[in-house]
């Protein structure tokens, strides 16, 4: 089981105790003979139960964060042979992997790369009137970095190539660059750079840590 979703069931674990041995000295209470309840002792019981209940939904909110927070650097870890290639032509019964395979040989000037290389190639999504992405598998890391760090080549033409991020990363990479400018912002094995007014580099990967920057860096200070 994951670290995160470990902590998470340990809290909950806690918090039910607590919670049933509060409850049960309540109950207690109230069921004695000849019991003193009076408004004030309930009202008292009342604000006593109330912070409870606001700290444990704070508790359980910041595990789930964490979990949420595990379970995408997961799916991106997964992610880490592919990449999408963008403004490639659709056909009818295309080869997908052999369009890629003419774009790696012809553009970006990689020589011995074949079919064997891919793991899997097909167009990403249901179909449209504009040509879908196409998702390349690569069979090992090595090869998607080559392609990677040799896609400034294709600068100027119709084709472009990106990593394949997680729709949490996918939402902070647009985010970003609506505030810093698209040419501050990009993507790097999966974590969005952004380069500050201020000409550091800044890493990311949620909300969390873009909120934090965008309130640091105002929008008019970053163009």
């Amino acid at each position: 089981m994951d670290a995160s979703a470990e902590q998470l069931m340990k809290s909950i674990h806690e918090l039910s105790s607590l919670f049933n041995s509060r409850m049960g000295e309540f109950e207690k209470n109230i069921q004695q003979p000849g019991a003193n309840t009076t408004v004030k002792s309930l009202t008292a019981d009342f604000y006593t139960f109330k912070s409870f209940v606001w700290k444990t939904i704070g508790m359980l909110k910041s595990q789930v964060e964490l979990l949420h927070i595990s379970f995408d650097r997961l799916e991106m870890h997964s992610r880490r042979k592919v990449l999408l290639f963008h403004g490639v032509k659709e056909d009818v019964g295309e080869d997908t992997c052999k369009k890629v395979s003419v774009i790696l040989s012809d553009q970006l000037k990689l020589s011995g790369i074949s079919n064997e290389a891919f793991e899997s190639c097909h167009r990403l999504g249901a179909k449209r009137n504009t040509a879908r992405p196409i998702l390349v598998r690569f069979t090992t890391v090595h090869l998607r970095s080559m392609v990677w760090k040799a896609k400034t080549a294709l600068k100027g033409s119709k084709t472009s190539i990106s990593e394949f991020l997680t729709k949490p990363r996918q939402d902070v990479f647009v985010a970003a660059r609506a505030h810093f400018g698209m040419k501050r912002c990009w993507s790097a094995d999966g974590v969005i750079v952004v380069l500050l007014p201020d000409k550091n580099r800044k890493k990311i990967v949620s909300l969390a840590e873009l909120k934090l920057l965008t309130s640091q860096y105002t929008k008019d200070s970053s163009s």
